[in-house]
């Protein structure tokens, strides 16, 4: 961004005093982000789980001078300039709505539950030959999202479409007031966040305040059957082309046939950021359908928040006219620099004006003429493909990907972070441990962890030493819980300071003996009492024996005492529940008298949080809810399933006369019917007891049933009353088949179905 306004100014804009006359450029919030130097401006805010201040000594000493704060903080003998303020966030809404106000072009402003991002995408590259466009990053739709969109604006642009997503009653208003739309799109109104707001009426009455004061808005619920002819693979797709046609209609009508073929490439729009494991231990974070100037620092800023040290970027041609590529690849190679991106590729003709200003920069005219070895030598890096949807930058994303089995659990890291989200609203700052056991769920431990280490949680949790030691070598740093921690792993959690689960006094009087031989003191452990699991745990009338040792013992020390619920997501069991809450509470005084100091007490799992909240104590350990599980079963918390496992057909037949399919010959089909293939099987966690028609799967709009046994590697269906072919996508669980019902179909529970997905199947992480 740049602001070009002074530290006087923004004084000003947020109600405060400050005679400084510096210029600002720059504005962030993150201490993370590789901005740094005299014309920046840090505004350090007070999160549920985070607290910008504490970064700001570290910030003063690299070379940041100027901060908005709020009152209480101590600046001491800092050499640097401060606006105090009562509330930084507001502040930050408050600076925002100062700069909207120094520009007359128009600012549509997108609502809706549902498809606020493909529509502000489709538009931006509808519109994007004809208007200099700014526009929200990724999905910044939030009280500090939107914001950070609008200080993007600048008076290049002549067009700015700025995304608005509530949660609760009383936010739009902030969001209008930094906003200050023109026009406006309404996408659709849902079920998302309702459980906030008394009604739907009141959920429609708080989205359209966003347009009170707008010239006109698009309303999506009554927009005209009539688009422009283009082929969707779902109803939601087709409704986000048909509410965009309306707005062009409305927005430049006497041109609307001039944007009508424009509509043929929408479909191919992947409309988010995939991040995928790579060949040589590479990630990639893969933004291949665009190149445009805005999205470069978004893409690299994801990439480098990857666990790895060297940063690699693979970048097209910049969609931008002649008269600017100048100044724009000028733009884009201080971009690069600030990342320090150690290696550049670039493929096309105009990205070769890189030369000279980016380090080890190397260029092609194409994808096919990369070198495949120039490829092979990256290795252990982060790497960001960045490129128009022309170059087939897809081409080289399967080339360098880990795995290529078609069969893909796609986790939506947005989902996960609302689940995140609503968990911490009903938890009032208490610390949250999130389990990332089990390869995080199924949906990847590395990737959950480093999402969570961005969150501001508190600590992880894994089920053995192994598990926490990857993570370790990964470069996570949170404090790590080992639940089940054994004697043969003691050296390795040690040795890479995880800190280890203490169920009996055999094991506290080994790892004790561990501490001795490294000459370690004060190292934290965990105690975990038995109050009803009957499973691992320390039971009452053992207290004293341990606490005798513990007191006897200066190696250790107790950071925390949990205990597990064994039903608490059965309200026919409460009374059993609260026994368990109330000797735990009795136990953990016990150990606090005996020991003589305080720790953090724990018994709520995710359904303990939402059914439990008198028994949240210190900490709570959060689960399968993050990952989008209701544990309580009733879907009341607006929690948003998080992971989707989706394949595609490898092969249709069609039979011209009657005969049996698969092992056993159990399944059949008829003359005339269409039979596809499709490569999962119960080695990749589908269970046999899907077979013969007990599960179906989603198939372009209709359920396809199972025909025969589900196999070792392959399962068929029957798609003979469904439109498909070869290459078609499968959903096996996802937005249209909810992974509790395939639950009920396998005969078994989410959280099995979710850790049974085996490791061949490639995982991808988007942003939606």
């Amino acid at each position: 961004m740049k602001l070009n306004c002074s530290f006087q100014d923004i004084a000003k804009a947020v109600h405060a005093e400050h005679d400084c006359s510096n210029i600002i450029e720059t504005i962030f919030i993150d201490s993370r982000k590789p901005v740094r130097g005299n014309e920046v401006l840090f505004i350090a805010i007070k999160g549920p789980n985070n607290d910008g201040h504490k970064y700001i000594p570290k910030l003063v000493a690299e070379g940041v001078k100027h901060f908005i704060v709020e009152d209480k903080f101590d600046s001491g003998t800092l050499d640097a300039n401060f606006i105090r303020v009562n509330n930084s966030l507001k502040a930050l809404q408050n600076f925002a709505a100062w700069h909207r106000s120094r520009f007359n072009y128009p600012v549509l402003g997108i609502t809706g539950s549902a498809g606020k991002t493909s529509v502000k995408e489709w538009l931006y590259h509808l519109l994007k030959d004809d208007y200099n466009i700014v526009r929200s990053p990724k999905s910044f739709n939030s009280q500090v999202g939107v914001p950070l969109s609008i200080l993007e604006m600048t008076d290049q642009h002549n067009l700015a479409i700025i995304e608005a997503g509530i949660s609760e009653p009383g936010e739009m208003g902030a969001l209008k007031h930094i906003i200050q739309p023109n026009i406006g799109v309404l996408t659709t109104l849902g079920e998302a966040h309702i459980h906030n707001f008394y009604s739907n009426e009141e959920l429609e009455s708080e989205k359209l305040l966003l347009f009170a004061d707008s010239d006109w808005y698009i309303d999506g619920r009554e927009v005209e059957e009539e688009s422009p002819d283009i082929l969707m693979n779902d109803q939601a797709s087709l409704h986000n082309a048909k509410i965009c046609w309306a707005f062009i209609k409305k927005f430049d009508g006497l041109r609307a046939e001039h944007y009508r073929p424009k509509f043929e490439k929408l479909e191919n729009l992947a409309l988010r950021l995939e991040i995928q494991r790579g060949i040589n231990n590479n990630i990639i974070v893969n933004d291949s359908y665009n190149s445009d100037i805005n999205g470069l620092a978004i893409g690299l800023d994801l990439a480098a928040s990857q666990p790895k040290e060297d940063l690699v970027l693979i970048l097209s041609d910049i969609d931008t006219d002649q008269a600017s590529k100048d100044e724009v690849y000028k733009s884009a190679a201080e971009i690069i620099n600030r990342y320090n991106v150690v290696k550049t590729i670039g493929i096309g003709t105009d990205v070769t004006r890189l030369a000279g200003l980016v380090s080890d920069f190397q260029s092609y005219t194409s994808i096919d003429e990369l070198d495949t070895k120039s490829m092979s030598g990256i290795s252990n890096s982060s790497i960001l493909l960045k490129g128009a949807r022309k170059f087939k930058f897809e081409r080289l994303g399967r080339i360098i990907q880990e795995k290529h089995h078609d069969t893909v659990l796609e986790i939506n890291l947005k989902a996960l972070e609302h689940n995140l989200n609503i968990f911490k609203s009903k938890l009032n700052g208490v610390k949250i441990m999130c389990m990332v056991k089990a390869f995080g769920y199924g949906a990847g431990d590395l990737e959950i962890a480093k999402l969570m280490e961005r969150q501001g949680i508190e600590a992880l949790g894994v089920a053995y030493a192994d598990e926490g030691i990857a993570l370790r070598n990964a470069g996570i740093k949170l404090p790590i819980l080992v639940m089940n921690s054994e004697p043969a792993a003691f050296n390795g959690i040690i040795e890479n300071q995880l800190q280890p689960v203490i169920y009996n006094e055999r094991i506290l009087d080994a790892f004790i003996r561990e501490l001795i031989n490294y000459g370690q003191s004060n190292y934290p452990i965990h105690l975990e009492l038995e109050t009803g699991m009957n499973r691992l745990g320390v039971r009452y009338h053992e207290l004293p024996d341990v606490c005798a040792e513990l007191n006897a013992q200066p190696e250790v020390k107790v950071v925390s005492v949990f205990s597990h619920l064994a039903v608490s997501d059965d309200e026919t069991e409460d009374e059993f529940t609260n026994q368990q809450i109330l000797r735990f509470t009795e136990g953990a005084d016990v150990l606090e008298k005996q020991l003589g100091y305080n720790f953090d007490r724990h018994i709520c799992n995710s359904a303990g949080i939402l059914r439990f909240p008198e028994a949240h104590f210190d900490m709570v350990r959060l689960g399968v809810g993050v990952y989008g599980v209701d544990p309580t079963g009733r879907n009341a918390h607006g929690l948003e399933q998080v992971g989707t496992l989706k394949t595609t057909i490898t092969q249709i037949k069609e039979f011209r006369d009657s005969e049996t399919i698969g092992y056993g010959r159990s399944g059949a089909a008829n003359r005339g019917e269409r039979i596809g293939v499709i490569p999962i099987g119960y080695a990749d966690g589908l269970r046999r007891s899907l077979s013969n028609g007990n599960g179906s799967f989603w198939v372009n709009g209709s359920f396809a049933p199972i025909v025969g046994k589900v196999c070792m590697d392959m399962t068929m269906i029957n798609i003979s009353e469904i439109e498909a072919k070869e290459g078609d996508e499968v959903e096996i669980f996802g937005p249209n088949i909810p992974i509790e019902e395939l639950a009920v179909k396998m005969k078994t529970i989410p959280y099995e179905v979710l850790t049974s997905i085996s490791a061949r199947v490639k995982r991808t992480y988007v942003r939606d």
